[in-house]
Protein backbone atom coordinates (compact mmCIF):
# COMPACT_ATOMS: atom_id res chain seq x y z
CA UNK A 1 0.00 0.00 0.00
CA UNK A 2 1.15 3.49 -0.49
CA UNK A 3 -0.23 6.64 1.26
CA UNK A 4 0.46 9.79 -0.50
CA UNK A 5 0.58 13.44 1.69
CA UNK A 6 0.52 16.78 0.55
CA UNK A 7 -0.99 19.86 0.68
CA UNK A 8 -4.07 21.31 -0.41
CA UNK A 9 -3.67 22.78 -3.68
CA UNK A 10 0.15 21.57 -4.11
CA UNK A 11 0.65 18.91 -7.11
CA UNK A 12 3.77 17.20 -8.35
CA UNK A 13 4.09 20.26 -11.26
CA UNK A 14 3.91 22.40 -8.53
CA UNK A 15 6.62 21.18 -6.35
CA UNK A 16 8.99 21.25 -9.63
CA UNK A 17 8.06 24.81 -10.02
CA UNK A 18 9.06 25.76 -6.05
CA UNK A 19 11.98 23.38 -6.52
CA UNK A 20 13.27 25.29 -9.66
CA UNK A 21 12.98 28.62 -7.61
CA UNK A 22 14.98 27.83 -4.66
CA UNK A 23 18.53 27.37 -4.10
CA UNK A 24 20.63 25.03 -4.96
CA UNK A 25 17.97 24.19 -7.93
CA UNK A 26 17.76 27.90 -9.36
CA UNK A 27 19.69 28.65 -12.51
CA UNK A 28 19.95 24.61 -13.57
CA UNK A 29 18.75 22.77 -16.20
CA UNK A 30 15.91 20.75 -15.20
CA UNK A 31 15.42 16.99 -16.77
CA UNK A 32 12.13 15.15 -16.79
CA UNK A 33 12.24 11.32 -17.73
CA UNK A 34 8.43 9.65 -17.74
CA UNK A 35 6.38 7.06 -19.39
CA UNK A 36 3.08 7.71 -18.55
CA UNK A 37 0.68 9.98 -20.17
CA UNK A 38 -0.60 11.52 -17.39
CA UNK A 39 2.42 13.59 -17.03
CA UNK A 40 2.21 16.32 -19.59
CA UNK A 41 1.28 19.15 -17.54
CA UNK A 42 5.05 18.20 -16.36
CA UNK A 43 6.43 17.72 -19.14
CA UNK A 44 5.39 21.20 -20.14
CA UNK A 45 6.50 22.69 -17.40
CA UNK A 46 9.73 21.80 -18.05
CA UNK A 47 10.09 22.58 -21.35
CA UNK A 48 8.97 25.72 -20.79
CA UNK A 49 11.69 26.25 -18.17
CA UNK A 50 13.95 24.95 -21.20
CA UNK A 51 14.72 22.31 -19.45
CA UNK A 52 15.44 18.33 -21.28
CA UNK A 53 11.81 16.00 -21.35
CA UNK A 54 11.96 12.43 -22.22
CA UNK A 55 9.39 10.21 -22.96
CA UNK A 56 9.83 6.93 -22.57
CA UNK A 57 7.85 4.48 -24.30
CA UNK A 58 5.10 4.49 -27.21
CA UNK A 59 2.43 7.30 -27.12
CA UNK A 60 1.50 11.20 -27.63
CA UNK A 61 3.89 13.07 -25.63
CA UNK A 62 5.09 16.82 -25.42
CA UNK A 63 8.75 16.01 -24.70
CA UNK A 64 10.91 16.73 -26.38
CA UNK A 65 12.97 13.43 -26.82
CA UNK A 66 11.92 10.25 -26.60
CA UNK A 67 13.77 6.55 -25.32
CA UNK A 68 11.93 3.24 -26.43
CA UNK A 69 12.24 1.62 -22.63
CA UNK A 70 13.89 1.38 -19.27
CA UNK A 71 16.74 0.01 -20.76
CA UNK A 72 17.56 2.82 -22.92
CA UNK A 73 17.29 5.36 -20.41
CA UNK A 74 19.69 3.72 -17.92
CA UNK A 75 22.07 3.35 -21.00
CA UNK A 76 21.54 7.26 -22.04
CA UNK A 77 22.29 8.09 -18.14
CA UNK A 78 25.35 6.10 -18.00
CA UNK A 79 26.77 7.66 -21.14
CA UNK A 80 25.77 10.86 -19.59
CA UNK A 81 27.90 9.67 -16.36
CA UNK A 82 30.90 8.52 -18.30
CA UNK A 83 30.36 12.07 -20.89
CA UNK A 84 30.43 14.04 -17.72
CA UNK A 85 33.73 12.54 -16.08
CA UNK A 86 31.27 11.54 -12.90
CA UNK A 87 32.15 7.53 -13.44
CA UNK A 88 31.18 5.53 -10.39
Amino acid sequence: MVVELRPTGKDKGVAISEFLAEAPFRGRTPVFVGGRSDRRDRIELINRAGGHSVKVGEGESAARWRLPDSAAVRGWLADFVARSGGGA
